[in-house]
């Protein structure tokens, strides 16, 4: 992940600098306002080792389709550069776990049984779970405008920025997590600008907006056994949005 991300930073800040340098009175602010569907990927889970349990839980854990919010305040530059933070919320549930390697799971058996290899292969197989994960997010992002006329305005960018990570599951009614975690977070997308409204200065332009986003791995405490385990999140939004010139 991070030999995709350090370009995209560097791209950003050598962006940024040219933009600042160039700026015009025709620059100005704008905010704006986002909603969508969220496509969770599915995503593996891996438990840290301990002395007790020195082989690693390995898991998979399958995402229903969620939903995203977005509110963002930028600076447009003449060159069609935007500048802008934006704070967003995603959440998608989850409901099947596939265990591929027990790991501190060795737990659930009894203790004459935990070393056992038929018993440790009894456990692999796929669970239902009741369980949610959600982010917010503090991006910067970039993106470049293309003016082809006639309203249209499609863009490229991307952002990095922190994202804290919440995560809730529970199995046959027992919990199994509850806990949270700030990680790194990237995105980068492309989108459709029209221009509806508002004037030169101040345009009113609706937009229909694709994302991949993804973050580092954050780190949970399972309730289960109290031991840590990673977990990968990333996903693809679709949504449309309306941003306003100040």
């Amino acid at each position: 992940m991070y030999r995709t991300v350090r370009p995209l930073t560097g791209a950003m800040i050598t962006c940024l600098c040219l933009a600042t340098t160039s700026a015009t009175a025709d620059d100005k602010f704008y905010i704006g306002l986002g909603a969508g569907l969220f496509f969770s990927e599915d995503s593996g889970s891996r438990g840290h080792p301990s002395e007790i349990y020195p082989s690693s839980l390995k898991g998979t854990i399958t995402h229903d389709q969620g939903t995203a919010f977005s509110g963002v305040v930028g600076y447009r530059f003449a060159e069609g550069l935007r500048l802008e933070g934006e704070l967003s919320y995603r959440e998608s549930d989850f409901d099947e776990f596939t265990l591929r390697e027990p790991g501190s799971l060795a737990a659930l058996l009894p203790p004459e049984l935990r070393q056992d290899p038929a018993a440790l292969d009894g456990l692999k197989g796929t669970y239902p779970v009741d369980g949610d994960l959600s982010s917010v997010s503090l991006m910067v992002n970039l993106h470049y405008d293309f003016d082809l006329g006639l309203g249209w305005k499609p863009y490229v960018g991307g952002g990095i920025g922190l994202s804290r990570i919440s995560m809730k599951a529970a199995s046959s009614g027992r919990q199994t997590t509850d806990d949270d975690d700030t990680v790194f977070a990237y995105q980068i997308g492309a989108g459709f600008g029209y221009e509806i409204g508002g004037s030169d200065n101040q345009p009113v332009i609706v937009t229909l907006d694709l994302r991949h986003f993804a973050t580092a791995d954050p780190t949970f405490k399972g309730s289960v056994t109290g031991t840590p385990f990673d977990k990968e999140v990333s996903g693809n939004y679709v949504g449309v949005g309306l941003r306003f010139g100040l």
